[in-house]
């Protein structure tokens, strides 16, 4: 089966076809687009899908108790469904502090956009329900590593440990990131997009799914609050 890795990076959505026949990849601003163009049936994206409407959800919690004290902060926040509509950070900071006690971090805040549009295109189309799946590419890379995560990933040294990574689930995978870096510009795509498109494409390679918590909530849109992975 072939699957398609989803990353938001600054011109939209990069995706990662990994197919029996190789790898394709491609751009688009709208997550909708991307989607319509995919043809498969197993989507994984870095964004929260599911959301809580009052507290923090089960998912991010365990998410960060599996990547330890290290890494735990490359899971952001995720907002309560309450503030999608929010027009500025001093209005959604207010809203979630209202709704759940607890202020909203300006990280969370900068990926609302593409939260909201995920969000929408779930509810709208309920053809990508159950086939596109949150995932979070540090808990992929560790769950493939059967081991810690030595370095960040926005380091050089983070970088080619992740890229080692995967090239150990496929060899091909440093041309393709080489392929990809060549046609795209940095002020579009960052080299750490691609690697975490990559590895949600790839991940499936590693063994056999597994999700945190192993029995997801589901939101008040019947949405589930999952984050997949692949163990070994």
């Amino acid at each position: 089966m072939s699957t398609l890795g989803i990353d938001g990076c600054k011109a939209g959505w990069l995706g990662i076809w990994h197919k029996p026949t190789g790898y394709s990849w491609r751009m688009e601003a709208s997550i909708r687009t991307l989607l319509n163009a995919s043809g498969c049936r197993r989507a994984f994206i870095d964004i929260p899908i599911g959301l809580s409407s009052y507290e923090r959800r089960d998912c991010d919690i365990a998410a960060r108790e599996f990547l330890g004290r290290a890494f735990s902060s490359s899971v952001f926040p995720t907002p309560v469904r309450g503030v999608l509509s929010a027009n500025s950070y001093e209005q959604a900071n207010a809203r979630h502090r209202r709704i759940c006690g607890r202020g909203l971090s300006k990280q969370s805040f900068f990926i609302l956009p593409k939260i909201r549009e995920v969000d929408s295109l779930l509810r709208g189309d309920k053809r990508w329900q159950g086939k596109l799946r949150e995932a979070h590419p540090e808990v992929a890379f560790k769950a493939v590593n059967c081991a810690e995560l030595r370095s960040k990933k926005k380091t050089a040294s983070g970088f080619q440990e992740r890229l080692n990574l995967l090239s150990v689930l496929d060899p091909t995978v440093p041309q393709l990131v080489d392929e990809i870096l060549s046609q795209t510009k940095r002020s579009h795509v960052l080299p750490d997009d691609v690697l975490d498109a990559i590895c949600l494409a790839v991940m499936p390679q590693a063994g056999r799914l597994r999700t945190l918590p192993k029995t997801p909530d589901i939101d008040s849109e019947g949405l589930p609050m999952e984050i997949c992975y692949y163990e070994r």
